[in-house]
């Protein structure tokens, strides 16, 4: 493995921006990380690192080192997704069985006959049958000091409006309950089996998780890591499940994944380019086709403006 070099590259008006390069690039491949280091003092929010992955070489941008670590917002169900497929290539969880079986034990009594048949898939497709009154568990909006000690019990609590499958509404009370699924089909929190499977063999450095009452992570939000290291779950999908020469993923897992909309969202006409958002400006963006990432922590940054200029510019 070798070892960070970094440089400071420029003072703009946002602050020093120095960058960590793991290694030389390709001189074939254009990087953009500077036109959006450019873009990100132009627009003059709060931006506070961005980092790019191209053909595995990771270079990062730091223009506001105030702290390592960000909280990614809705950025961390993806992670979440990535730990469900892990557990199906173990053999351990099949993301069309239904959910009901797996909670089972804590359902409320007379709970809506709906729930027996959402599917795993339903659930982080955003499609158990929520509608937008059902997100009992929006932490980043709501202050939970007066909730139920009981997250579980909020959420299979909650009255399906929609026939499972049939409505995307996006909620954070859907990957709450991806998060007990892991803990059912495993027998650990998610943050402890994730750790293990997942952010160890990505090389994290550090990681923080929010939890409800009980020590479970939401997984939908609360998931505080750097820039540099939300950047290598993407390398990961973008090399088809492989990082650093160790396979994390099988690459028909990442297909499905990819296909489905596991939250990853496509963004060109051409099927390549796919992010993943987060609330307050949070963004990871990959591309299967040039194997480019581009990860952005920020506050209130316009995203959008970076997607567009990635889609025009990374062919």
């Amino acid at each position: 493995m070798k070892f960070t070099i970094c440089a400071v590259l420029a003072l703009l008006s946002l602050g020093t921006v120095s960058v960590s390069r793991a290694q030389d690039a390709d001189a074939s491949k254009t990087r953009l990380l500077p036109q959006l280091v450019q873009m990100a003092n132009d627009e003059g929010k709060k931006i506070y690192n961005i980092t790019e992955i191209l053909d595995g070489e990771s270079e990062t941008a730091v223009i506001r080192p105030e702290i390592r670590c960000h909280n990614t917002y809705s950025v961390a169900k993806l992670f979440t997704c990535a730990t469900l497929e892990i557990l199906q290539d173990q053999g351990k969880l099949d993301v069309d069985e239904k959910l009901f079986p797996i909670l089972e034990k804590y359902f409320p009594e007379n709970f809506d006959p709906r729930w027996r048949d959402v599917t795993i898939a339903d659930v982080i497709r955003h499609r158990a049958g929520f509608d937008s009154s059902s997100d009992k568990l929006d932490i980043d909006a709501v202050d939970p000091v007066d909730w139920d000690r009981d997250f579980l019990k909020i959420v299979l609590s909650q009255k399906l409006p929609n026939e499972p499958g049939a409505k995307f509404c996006y909620t954070d009370a859907a990957f709450y309950l991806a998060s007990r699924v892991v803990s059912e089909k495993t027998g650990e929190k998610l943050d402890d089996f994730m750790v293990r499977e997942l952010l160890e063999p990505l090389r994290f450095s550090e990681y923080a998780f929010s939890t409800d009452p009980e020590g479970y992570p939401i997984g939908a939000t609360g998931m505080y890591i750097s820039t540099s290291d939300m950047a290598k779950l993407g390398q990961m999908y973008v090399q088809d499940g492989v990082y650093d020469g160790k396979r994390i993923l099988s690459k028909e897992v990442v297909d499905e994944a990819f296909a489905r909309g596991f939250e990853l969202n496509q963004v060109d006409k051409d099927g390549n380019s796919f992010v993943k958002g987060g609330m307050n400006g949070q963004l990871l963006y990959m591309n299967r086709k040039t194997k480019r990432v581009v990860a952005l922590h920020s506050f209130g940054s316009d995203t959008d403006a970076f997607i567009k200029f990635l889609v025009e510019n990374d062919k």
